[in-house]
This record gives C-alpha cells, structure tokens and sequence, in this order.
C-alpha cells in the first residue's frame, strides 16, 4: 500500500498513460520514498500557483525488491484503476546514467564559477 501526496487522479481512464516513472528518493528503514518524475518541466520552471509540487509517496521497500536502491529510476506499469503495480516495476538505467551525467555536469558549471577560497562575511 503507497500514500500520495499532492496527486490529482480524476483523470479519465482514456487520458491515463499505461506506466509513470519514478525516482527512489531514499529507503528509510523498510520504507522507500519515491518521487514521480516529471518530464515536461523542471521544478525551477513551474509557476508555484498552477503546481501543486512534486508527487511523493512512501511504499514499502519489499515492494520494489532490489529495485529499492537509492536514485533508480523505475518504469511502474499501472493497474486497471490508475494506481501503480509497484511490483512490477522495472528499472531504467539509461535514464539513471542520463540523471547522473546531468548532475555531474551541473557541478562542474558550478565549480568554474566558484573563485574557491573562504566567504568573507
């Protein structure tokens, strides 16, 4: 059993796509915290009024198997009412190689801009 936070489920079954991707945010004991990805928009670029944020929830970790690893992305095929089949959930890891090659990258924008050195305050 999952707990959404901030999801909108009312729409059709006509407009529901038949799996949604999902990012382990972390595992905290026997519960991994997981974060639908969103690739349409990054968060910097949502308008806070129109977004509710991002769609978290907490499964238990058993669910996911050895898919309950830190940052894997997974591809959760949906049940006949719209809700995830956690346990068929498969793991992307080219979207997880892609992920950390845009991280990696980010970091190293940021380290040619930091004069380094101490802050003076």
């Amino acid at each position: 059993m999952s707990e959404r936070v901030g999801s909108d489920r009312a729409r059709g079954a006509r407009d529901r796509p038949e799996e949604e991707v999902w990012v382990v945010d972390r595992v905290e004991g026997r519960v991994a915290v997981l974060v639908e990805e969103r690739g349409d928009e990054a968060p910097d670029q949502r308008d806070s009024d129109s977004s509710p944020g991002p769609v978290v929830v907490e499964v238990a970790a058993e669910l996911l198997g050895d898919h309950a690893v830190e940052g894997a992305v997974l591809r959760v095929p949906l049940g006949a009412v719209g809700e995830p089949d956690w346990e068929k959930a498969s793991r992307d890891t080219a979207a997880e190689k892609a992920r950390r090659q845009e991280g990696e990258a980010v970091i190293e924008r940021l380290k040619r801009r930091d004069p380094g050195g101490d802050i003076a305050l």
